[in-house]
């Protein structure tokens, strides 16, 4: 099947048509992402191995005993059939902040691999409960028989723990929120400033708790610099030179010494 015929199928498919921005509007895009770039790392930010030693040191050394395990677990798979950027550091991340926080349920947009997946996952492991609730759009460039290497580092044991939706989050993500209050939510599907607005705004509007939300692709565009979450605190983490965004509610900023 042609290329394109097959972005313009899945797109009918899954009803998702960002993909016309990036096709309409690429040179402007690159452009908005250098500036952004450029704003957002000049941006105050914490870096994060520093502030997670500090805040529990024993759990610290459990995400770098972690980020090790994960080095070695990736190499058994092939990843030529999604793609999917690699951040391992970054995984940490989510490694750790799982922990800390010990949430009942997690919502997660953008699963590709299962690199994020497979970090939740373990930590809810060390936690002796907690599940994923996970939402992606498989690559609209690619056939149907490929869906099944999305979330491929998830292993079997953790299979029960884990529920993986296929779609777009502006058709998926409401009822998920509509059903479940999450402690922990991790952005890293629709890279535009709308999209991630939508997710943000559909989860704070249903969820009956307040949870930490962490955010992907944040020097994409200058969305960073226009969001504003009432009773929520912005706060800039980086580790090996990569940033990523998180939202932490007011009430709980003392708490993880921020």
């Amino acid at each position: 099947m042609n290329k394109k015929f097959l972005i313009l199928f899945n797109s009918l498919r899954f009803r998702s048509f960002s993909f016309l921005r990036y096709v309409f509007f690429k040179k402007r895009r690159i452009r908005i992402k250098t500036e952004a770039t450029k704003y957002f790392y000049n941006l105050p930010a914490i870096e994060f191995d520093n502030w997670a030693e500090s805040l529990d040191k024993k759990l610290f050394l459990e995400m770098k005993k972690f980020q090790i395990t994960f080095q070695d677990y990736e190499k058994l798979f092939d990843f030529s059939q999604l793609g999917g950027a690699r951040g391992l550091d970054q995984f940490g991340a989510l490694y750790f902040f799982t922990r800390i926080v010990k949430p009942k349920l997690i919502l997660e947009t953008g699963v590709a691999n299962g690199y994020s997946s497979f970090s939740f996952l373990s930590a809810m492991n060390m936690n002796k409960f907690g599940k994923l609730i996970s939402n992606d759009l498989p690559p609209l460039d690619i056939k149907k028989e490929k869906w099944k290497f999305i979330g491929q580092m998830v292993p079997n044991e953790f299979q029960e723990n884990w529920t993986l939706h296929l779609g777009s989050d502006r058709n998926n993500l409401k009822k998920l929120c509509k059903n479940n209050n999450f402690e922990l939510a991790h952005f890293d599907s629709d890279k535009t400033s709308s999209g991630k607005m939508f997710c943000i705004n559909t989860l704070l509007k249903h969820n009956e708790i307040n949870p930490i939300i962490l955010i992907d692709n944040c020097a994409d565009d200058f969305f960073w610099k226009s969001l504003n979450v009432s009773n929520y605190h912005k706060v800039i983490f980086e580790q090996s030179n990569k940033r990523f965004g998180a939202l932490i509610y007011s009430d709980s900023i003392s708490e993880y010494h921020l």
